[in-house]
C-alpha cells in the first residue's frame, strides 16, 4: 500500500479523533472548576480515548510495511469512537 492510500485512510479517522478531542479540551478549560470529580475524570477519560484514536489514525498513516487495509486499527477507532459517545452521554447525566 502506497503513501498515498495510507494517509487518504489516516487523514478521515484522524479529523474524527482531533476534533472531538479539541472540544473535550477546550470544554474542559472552560468548565473545569464547575465540574463535580466524576465529571472530571470522565472528562480526562475521553480526552484519552480520542488521544488515543488520534495516535492510532497517526500510527495508520506512517506505518510503510502495511500490505493490505488496516481494518483493526480502523474498526479499533470506530470503537473507541463509540465508547466515548457512551461515556459522553453519561457524563451528561451526572
Amino acid at each position: 500500500m502506497n503513501a498515498l492510500k495510507r494517509w487518504r485512510i489516516a487523514v478521515p479517522l484522524l479529523f474524527f479523533s482531533v476534533t472531538p478531542l479539541a472540544a473535550t479540551i477546550i470544554g474542559a478549560v472552560a468548565f473545569w472548576q464547575d465540574d463535580s470529580p466524576a465529571r472530571q475524570a470522565m472528562t480526562v477519560f475521553l480526552a484519552f480515548m480520542f488521544a488515543l484514536c488520534a495516535g492510532i489514525a497517526l500510527h495508520i498513516g506512517f506505518d510503510r510495511k502495511m500490505q493490505d487495509p488496516p481494518w483493526m486499527r480502523i474498526g479499533t477507532i470506530v470503537v473507541f469512537i463509540v465508547l466515548a459517545c457512551g461515556v459522553s452521554w453519561v457524563r451528561d447525566l451526572v
